[in-house]
């Protein structure tokens, strides 16, 4: 069973991937309050902070649980938080999970988003034992799927997904990457 307790923290070169925590609300409502965020998916935007707060113990809660992990991914610069990496839907008899993320539209374009997946799927690979990561992203959010082909992910599979928010249907362009030990 995977367990991750001790939260596995990571460093890179611009980033620190660390568990998020409390003092992450104000950087993660900016984020998730930003319609530009939300281009692609069908997420509803934040209100206020008390809904980000809301939303760090339900992550947090289901990393204690084993169900997914997530970083939020700080800036070693500013020490801001600006984004979010996860491995998630993971299925362990398949050896599989899927890939989310996201990042604040002026950290976009950076290099920063490419620099914490390539810790990721090094995690997810060599200490979860993954054989197979996946990535689902909007057929028109061409910087992710630049992003995910810059990291090696080869596409499998077009889908249709409605909206649970709204009646939007997502073209979604499904992504894979397998580990070859």
């Amino acid at each position: 069973m995977i367990d991750f307790n001790p939260f596995p923290n990571m460093e890179t070169k611009n980033l620190i991937l660390r568990r998020m925590n409390s003092n992450d609300a104000k950087d993660l409502f900016e984020m998730r309050k930003d319609p530009r965020m939300n281009e692609y998916t069908d997420m509803k935007l934040e209100k206020n902070i008390y809904e980000t707060r809301a939303y760090i113990d339900r992550m947090n809660e289901g990393i204690d649980d084993n169900k997914w992990i997530i970083w939020v991914i700080e800036y070693k610069q500013s020490h801001k938080a600006i984004g979010t990496v996860c491995i998630w839907n993971i299925n362990e008899e398949q050896k599989s999970g899927e890939l989310g993320y996201g990042i604040m539209p002026d950290y976009q374009g950076q290099g920063l988003m490419k620099e914490s997946l390539l810790s990721v799927i090094e995690y997810g690979f060599n200490i979860m034992n993954l054989e197979e990561l996946l990535a689902y992203t909007e057929e028109n959010n061409l910087k992710s799927i630049n992003l995910l082909e810059k990291c090696n992910f080869v596409e499998i599979n077009r889908v249709q997904e409605e909206g649970y928010l709204s009646s939007k249907v997502y073209n979604m362009v499904v992504y894979r990457l397998e580990n070859h030990k």
